[in-house]
């Protein structure tokens, strides 16, 4: 990597940084208010704000993964699309068009976690836990009183914060074990890559088969 490219990829991670330090602001601020007035509003008000960082935080992971697997050339073009939520359409005289193609939060989420597992395979995320039942709970409580009919519960309970609030927690604990281990087996590849580069170099013969036998491989896959 090149000092261009590490300049860019640390201004990159300062801007994601502030980015999530400013959606985790927004959501104290609302239990705040939630304190100092608790009102139905109030507590809606935190349902959206806790739910919006849940997605800008999501976001930012996808990002993250998407781009370290492009940087050892393991992102797939279909999985780019996915993680880009794209899609392509193709007209009846042939023109490709790319579309948008939102993609439900949930759904997102375990995206980023099975491709992130192709870079660290030892990867071990567990949704069989109360918290990922707590997002999916929160979720659907997000989705009542934004999307609200008549006759339907508008109000949010005491136990509808509280699976709110193990929802953020939850996430925010897996989507930093995500990156952490992404960012964990880069650095090995760069490692591995440098004593390559170091060992051909040197002539090393055994650098060169191993070298030869990687390339094979790779044209097998393709």
């Amino acid at each position: 990597m090149t000092l261009r490219e590490m300049n860019t990829e640390n201004q990159e991670r300062s801007r994601s940084v502030a980015f999530v330090a400013l959606l985790i602001e927004d959501i104290i601020a609302a239990r705040q208010r939630l304190i100092a007035a608790p009102t139905q509003t109030a507590r809606r008000d935190v349902v959206r704000t806790s739910l919006a960082a849940i997605e800008g935080m999501t976001w930012v992971a996808r990002e993250h993964v998407r781009t370290a697997l492009a940087s050892v050339e393991h992102l797939s073009p279909i999985a780019d699309l996915a993680l880009r939520e794209q899609a392509y359409t193709v007209s009846d005289n042939g023109q490709v068009a790319i579309r948008s193609q939102g993609l439900p939060l949930l759904t997102t989420i375990r995206l980023v976690v099975s491709q992130a597992s192709i870079l660290s395979p030892e990867l071990a995320v567990e949704f069989a836990t109360s918290g990922w039942a707590d997002l999916r709970q929160s979720v659907n409580i997000r989705n009542r009183i934004t999307h609200p009919k008549p006759g339907q519960e508008f109000t949010v309970s005491d136990e509808d914060l509280v699976a709110v609030a193990s929802a953020v927690s939850w996430l925010v604990a897996t989507l930093d074990y995500v990156m952490t281990s992404t960012n964990l087996a880069l650095t090995r590849y760069n490692d591995s890559m440098r004593d390559t580069v170091q060992r051909l170099a040197a002539g090393d013969p055994a650098a060169l088969e191993e070298y030869h036998a990687a390339l094979q491989e790779a044209e097998g896959e393709d």
